[in-house]
């Protein structure tokens, strides 16, 4: 026997069990995310099982429980919301990145809104998923600072601080939500009194 050879072949197993493995929990978190994005608060292992062509015994052998599942669906969720930082600080106008940061925001969260149960849901069980969100926050507030840094510098030193948290609390996910969420009855509101007028 070559033991050279058979050396030189066990990575290339390794690497082909590699892939398989990793595509298999790609499979996995992928359709747990689809099930989320369908509003699923707590999608269930069968039915992430069925959608990625896998048995719920081969979910388990890739997450330890539902809940490690659930928090890598999360990371895949929270990384959709925060990209590359705008590098607009002082190079286009105020307005403008207002607008820019805006329709930025209403991208991101529009496409988070059905799965935003699932987002609350988790971080109130999960320190892990806690940690995870707040760590999206600081990065999101990181941001703001640098879109903004010239009219936050010419704020008063004690002002600085409470603008940049506004500013970080008006484009929060949970305000999305909650503004969309009242948009949507207040065009309910309209509509029904129209019927009836």
């Amino acid at each position: 026997m070559d033991v050279q050879a058979l050396a030189q072949s066990r990575p290339l197993q390794t690497a082909g069990r590699g892939d398989r493995v990793a595509r298999t929990r790609e499979a996995i978190v992928a359709s747990a995310l689809a099930l989320a994005a369908t509003g699923q608060v707590a999608p269930i292992v069968r039915d992430i099982a069925q959608m990625a062509g896998v048995s719920a015994r081969t979910v388990f052998q890739h997450f330890a429980d539902t809940a490690e599942l659930y928090v890598a669906v999360l990371g895949r969720v929270l990384a959709a919301l925060v990209g590359e930082a705008p590098d607009i600080a002082g190079a286009i106008p105020f307005e403008e990145r207002i607008n820019h940061l805006v329709a930025q925001c209403a991208d991101r969260y529009e496409q988070l809104r059905p799965m935003w149960t699932f987002v609350e849901t988790l971080q109130r069980r999960s320190a892990e998923a806690a940690d995870m969100i707040g760590q999206i926050y600081s990065a999101n507030t990181t941001n703001l600072s640098q879109a903004f840094a010239s009219e936050l510098a010419a704020l008063p030193t004690e002002s600085r601080e409470r603008t940049l948290t506004a500013l970080a609390l008006a484009i929060a996910p949970e305000s999305w939500v909650v503004l969309r969420s009242a948009s949507a009855c207040r065009s309910s509101s309209r509509a029904t009194s129209s019927a009836s007028s």
